[in-house]
C-alpha cells in the first residue's frame, strides 16, 4: 500500500507513454481475466482451439474499447506533457499538500527528519526509512515550498523537485538504501538553499528581513521537548562539531551538525533563559541568527566556525544559568 501511495504522489512525472501503457495493461488484464475465469464460451472445453477462437471473437469489441481509451489517454498525455521525459514533472510547480505556512522552524524541523532518514538508510533500517517518509512533514514541505521557491529561484525549485521525485521512486520501488541516503542529503542541501532564497522574501525568516531586531524578543520555541541535561550536552557537542567541520571545509557536514536539535534547543531555551539572564539570552540569539543567515547558498564557513563554537559556549552557560548543567 505504501508503495502504491508513493507512485501516485507524482503520476505526472511519468512519461505520457508510460501513463497510457499502464492504462492499457490494466484494461487488457481486466478483459483477459473476465474471459479466462468466466463462463466457457459456446460450451467448448476451456483453453481448447474452438474455445480460444470464441474467446477472441467475444473479446474483440472490448479490446477495441480499451485500445481507443488508451489512445485518447496517450494523446491527452502527449499534449499535456509535450512528450518529454520524467523530468517534465518538474517543469511546472508541484501542487501544495497542506495549507501550513512555510516557516524557518518548519524547514529546520523537516531537515532534521531528512537527516534521520539518511541515518536510517546508512544503518540499513528500511522500515524506519519508510516510516519517516510517510509520517514526517518533510515530504509535504517539499511540495508546499515549490511555488514560492519557484517564484524566486526556478532552477533551485526544479532541482529540489527532481530530487524529491527520485526519492519517491526509491520508496515506491526496491528501496535502495544507499540511493535514499544520497537523495536525502541532496534534499537537505536543496532546502538549506531554499532557506537562503526565501529569507529575502520574508517567508522563511520574516523577523530577519522586517527591519526588526530578531533578538529584541524571545525566539519562538521550535519543539516542546524537555530542557534536559542530556539534550544540552548533545547540542553543545554537535555545535562544537559543526565548528570543527566548518574549519575543515566540510560545508554539508557543518550544516548537518547544526541543523536539528542544536538549532532547535537554542530556540527552545531562549524564553526561559531571558527570565534569568536576559543578556546571555540575547548573546546566544544573536550568535544563532548569524549562523541562520549564512546557510544554504549564503553559507559562510568562517561564520559557522566562529559562531557555532561561540554558541556552544553560550549554551553551556545557559544550561548553568538554568540549573540544568553543573
Amino acid at each position: 500500500m505504501d508503495a502504491a501511495i508513493a507512485v501516485l504522489l507524482h503520476i505526472g512525472a511519468a512519461t505520457p507513454a508510460g501513463v497510457a501503457s499502464v492504462v492499457t495493461v490494466i484494461f487488457l488484464l481486466i478483459f483477459a481475466m473476465s474471459f479466462a475465469f468466466g463462463s466457457v464460451p459456446e460450451g467448448e472445453q476451456r483453453f481448447s482451439g474452438p474455445w480460444f477462437r470464441a474467446w477472441v471473437r467475444a473479446s474483440l469489441p472490448r479490446f477495441a474499447i480499451a485500445g481507443v481509451f488508451a489512445v485518447i489517454v496517450l494523446v491527452g498525455a502527449l499534449l499535456w506533457g509535450n512528450g518529454s521525459t520524467a523530468a517534465t514533472g518538474c517543469d511546472s510547480a508541484l501542487s501544495p499538500f497542506t495549507g501550513s505556512p512555510i516557516t524557518d522552524a518548519r524547514i529546520i524541523t523537516d531537515i532534521s527528519a531528512l537527516n534521520d532518514m539518511a541515518d536510517a538508510a546508512d544503518s540499513g533500517d528500511k522500515e524506519r526509512v519508510r516510516s519517516l517518509f510517510f509520517t514526517s512533514d518533510a515530504h509535504n514541505l517539499t511540495h508546499d515550498i515549490d511555488r514560492p521557491l519557484r517564484d524566486k529561484a526556478p532552477d533551485a525549485a526544479k532541482t529540489l523537485c527532481q530530487h524529491v521525485i527520485a526519492l519517491e521512486n526509491q520508496i515506491a520501488g526496491p528501496v535502495e538504501l544507499p540511493a535514499i541516503a544520497t537523495l536525502s542529503t541532496q534534499i537537505i542541501a536543496d532546502l538549506q538553499n531554499a532557506r537562503g532564497v526565501l529569507a529575502s522574501t520574508s517567508i522563511a525568516t520574516p523577523f530577519v528581513t522586517s527591519g526588526v531586531d530578531p533578538c529584541s524578543q524571545p525566539l519562538p520555541a521550535v519543539t516542546t521537548d524537555k530542557l534536559s541535561q542530556q539534550r544540552f550536552q548533545s547540542a553543545i557537542s554537535q555545535l562544537q562539531q559543526a565548528s570543527q567541520l566548518a574549519a575543515a571545509a566540510d560545508q554539508n557536514g557543518a550544516q548537518a551538525a547544526f541543523v536539528g536539535d542544536p538549532h532547535n534547543l537554542t530556540h527552545d531555551v531562549d524564553g526561559p533563559l531571558r527570565a534569568v539572564n536576559n543578556d546571555l539570552a540575547i548573546n546566544l540569539c544573536q550568535s544563532i541568527v548569524a549562523i541562520e543567515l549564512h546557510l544554504g547558498d549564503k553559507y559562510d564557513a568562517q561564520v559557522m566556525q566562529t559562531e557555532a563554537a561561540k554558541s556552544a559556549d553560550l549554551l553551556q552557560q545557559a544550561g548553568r544559568a538554568l540549573g540544568i548543567l553543573t
